[in-house]
């Protein structure tokens, strides 16, 4: 088959990062005999860019578009590339421009979808409400679609999109591994002592990951173990990362704490393997790759009930899902793993295991083309 893949998003993606999921899943694609191409949205002129793979080549379409609200709008380019494509995969059933490619090419057509309801995301919800009001129809709710987890399928769903497979969303191993530095010079692994309890959290440092939380469950664990470290990795707002670490001041956890506003992605790995548990407080999010990458690496995970828990998570087994406002629980936990050595090797390997048994795109591959073969069969009938 010939699978073109559209990210409808009016942003150009930086292509030396390592979690680019076109790219990975078109690795995937062409490592089982089939032809993958991508297009990605353009502010600058168009152009036609050739990534060597293998013995094959993946071509990324940089196409201009208008940019209205957030949803990207390409004419009828994306129609007059679909003619060389047995499948044209594009993202989000929340995409206007969907719409006109469900009437121009929708017996080729299939969106992979991420989101997902929650209380905290107020903005996307009134935005699917006026979608659903003014754009979709009875037609368009009969396109199949791919769902990066099962919340996300449970959305649709529930609003008469009946066709949805929920696969989730893959790792690419090679890409994650390749290029580190073996005698890299990072001062925050000097500063992760292996004698403490070293709990990792990396993303944005922002209210939607409750990063205040965190503070609130690492006090709760220095009362009974002052072995225990909190590695924080990442950027946020200036006036709300002061907040974070005057708040740890007043709690009196500021020295327990060790951070660092961004590490190179070639060398998060080393970071990884250097911590014995990873923390992910979110209110909110599609997947979160990092879920991936911890259990990869073989960390324990605790978290919330999010897009990428509710696909890869099995609570106690390979992981932990917890409410983001129970502290005393999330510390018990992770005193638990703490005081059990088995258990938390147990966890981990399970961990490990889920990821590179289930969720490596080159795993997940089948799934995404029994879904294209479906689609397929379907134009024939």
């Amino acid at each position: 088959m010939k699978i073109l893949i559209v990210r409808l998003y009016p942003t150009e993606p930086k292509l030396n990062l390592y979690n680019i999921q076109e790219i990975g899943l078109a690795k995937a694609l062409i490592d089982t005999g089939n032809k993958c191409d991508i297009v990605f949205y353009s502010k600058r002129e168009e152009r036609v860019q050739e990534i060597e793979y293998k013995e094959d080549k993946i071509k990324i379409y940089w196409l201009k578009g208008k940019n209205i609200l957030k949803n990207a709008f390409f004419g009828n380019k994306i129609v007059k590339l679909s003619k060389n494509y047995d499948i044209v995969q594009t993202s989000e059933y929340d995409q206007i421009y969907n719409i006109k490619l469900s009437k121009k090419i929708g017996d080729k057509l299939i969106i992979y979808h991420g989101p997902y309801y929650s209380k905290f995301n107020k903005g996307y919800n009134i935005k699917c409400k006026i979608f659903d009001i003014f754009f979709a129809n009875a037609n368009y709710k009969k396109v199949k679609f791919i769902t990066k987890s099962e919340l996300a399928k449970k959305f649709l769903n529930e609003k008469g999109y009946t066709d949805a497979t929920a696969i989730g969303v893959g790792l690419d191993d090679n890409k994650i591994t390749e290029n580190v530095a073996q005698n890299t010079k990072i001062e925050l692994l000097n500063k992760i002592n292996p004698e403490h309890f070293n709990l990792l959290y990396v993303g944005k440092i922002q209210p939607r990951r409750n990063t205040l939380f965190l503070i609130d469950v690492l006090e709760s664990l220095i009362k009974k173990n002052t072995n225990v470290r909190l590695v924080l990795v990442g950027k946020g707002k200036k006036e709300y990362v002061e907040k974070v670490f005057q708040y740890a001041k007043q709690k009196n956890v500021y020295n327990y704490i060790i951070y660092e506003e961004s590490v190179k992605q070639e060398d998060i790995k080393l970071v990884y393997e250097k911590c014995d548990m990873f923390l992910l407080p979110t209110s909110y999010d599609i997947f979160g790759m990092v879920l991936l990458e911890a259990m990869y690496f073989g960390l324990p995970v605790l978290t919330t009930l999010n897009g990428g828990s509710s696909t890869i998570i099995k609570d106690g087994q390979n992981g932990f899902v917890c409410d983001v406002d129970d502290k005393q629980k999330w510390a018990q936990v992770i005193e638990e793993l703490i005081q059990k050595e088995d258990l938390r090797h147990r966890i981990a390997l399970n961990a490990k295991n889920t990821i590179t048994d289930e969720f490596l795109w080159s795993k997940l591959v089948e799934n995404f083309i029994n879904v294209y073969k479906q689609k397929t069969n379907e134009k024939h009938e």
